[in-house]
């Protein structure tokens, strides 16, 4: 198991909560903080009840983010917002964004905005953002899902993809699925 903090947001949770091999988050993450704000943002039933069974058994936590983290969140909105090549990201994404900045934790989110700041903005250059790819990758290369051709490793991605109703860029996709190849090698 691995002692990873992570901290996840809304579209992530929507889709990964679809997905028929979702107990594979808490096999990756000792802990997956959901802040408040996140959870207002879901309205699927068959979500709210995932969500509710993984905060009873402990696998996901709820997170109340402190007023500095809010603030840098706030701060991180209006610095996105200034900068028009970079996709907008609402508070809550902004919140995942501060507190796996502060905590060390990967960020789990499906929005593009976050993944820009992390890459246009320098104090953010450091923090972790997966999004199901990289979390597929992962459980690939630690074994936790068995696939011993390219055929079995595209199978679970076409699986999530079956599941969700989520594609992932090809280009993203094959990117991975040729790491996963390399590495396993």
């Amino acid at each position: 198991m691995s002692h990873r903090l992570a901290i996840a947001g809304t579209c992530f949770l929507i889709d990964w909560s679809s997905y028929r091999r979702r107990a594979l988050l808490s096999e990756l993450f000792t802990s997956i903080f959901i802040p408040e704000n996140v959870l207002d943002e879901v309205y699927k039933e068959d979500t709210i009840m995932w969500i509710s069974s993984e905060l009873a058994t402990g696998s996901l936590q709820l997170y109340t983010p402190p007023e500095y983290i809010v603030r840098e969140a706030e701060h991180l909105v209006s610095t996105v917002a200034s900068r028009p090549h970079l996709r907008r990201i609402e508070l809550p994404e902004a919140i995942c964004l501060a507190a796996g900045r502060s905590l060390g934790a990967v960020v789990l989110t499906e929005n593009l905005g976050a993944l820009q700041a992390t890459l246009h903005i320098p104090e953010y250059h450091g923090v972790k953002v997966w999004r199901a790819l990289e979390v597929l990758r992962e459980a690939l290369l630690k074994g936790l899902i068995k696939a011993s051709s390219r055929s079995e490793v595209e199978e679970v991605f076409r699986e999530y993809e079956h599941d969700t109703r989520h594609l992932f860029p090809r280009e993203s996709l094959e990117r991975v699925i040729s790491e996963v190849i390399t590495l396993e090698s």
